[in-house]
């Protein structure tokens, strides 16, 4: 367990135009961290998309990206956006996304209270859940998503179209097709 100390002097507060450097820092970190799971290649032009993102982010009433401070300077950030999760349903909720926290001031309630200002962005346009998206892999996330009360609903398998067409012909061998 690290030496985390409390969150005393953390800022959470909207990002605003001059932050976007740090911001891109922040998001080539959880690039980076996020790589070894990835199964779909990213776009060519994904960095410069975030930044136009997080840059209309600043602007937009219906988006919301805030950054953690602490020891003058950004050491986190989090983006929630309305959005419908069913395809069932009206309801719109806020995706919580592009969630990290340098590695160094993890354990110390900054994710949650990243989460909670989201929450409050949430609770202030009439809106009852918040949605996520976390990579399976990602145990830390995952432990840490379910202690702040979030619950799985939903799993995205994958499988590549090589592997289920060699498992294909080896059942269709097997039954003597």
């Amino acid at each position: 367990m690290s030496a985390a100390r409390p969150v005393n002097d953390l800022r959470i507060r909207p990002a605003a135009e001059g932050d976007l450097p740090a911001v891109m820092d922040l998001f080539h970190a959880l690039a980076a961290l996020q790589a070894p799971w990835r199964v779909f290649t990213p776009r060519p032009n994904l960095r410069e998309e975030m930044r136009r993102r997080y840059q209309a982010d600043v602007a937009d009433p219906d988006a919301l990206l805030v950054v953690a401070e602490q020891d003058g300077g950004i050491v986190g950030m989090a983006s929630g956006h309305l959005h419908k999760p069913s395809s069932m349903s009206e309801e719109l909720a806020v995706e919580l996304g592009s969630v990290y926290v340098r590695p160094e001031y993890r354990d110390r309630g900054v994710a949650a209270a990243l989460t909670a200002e989201v929450a409050q962005f949430a609770r202030e346009r009439g809106v009852r859940r918040i949605t996520l998206k976390t990579f399976a892999q990602n145990e830390e996330a995952l432990v840490a998503w379910q202690r702040m009360g979030f619950e799985p609903r939903m799993v995205q398998l994958t499988a590549s179209v090589d592997r289920i067409q060699k498992l294909d012909r080896a059942s269709r061998r097997r039954a003597g097709r």
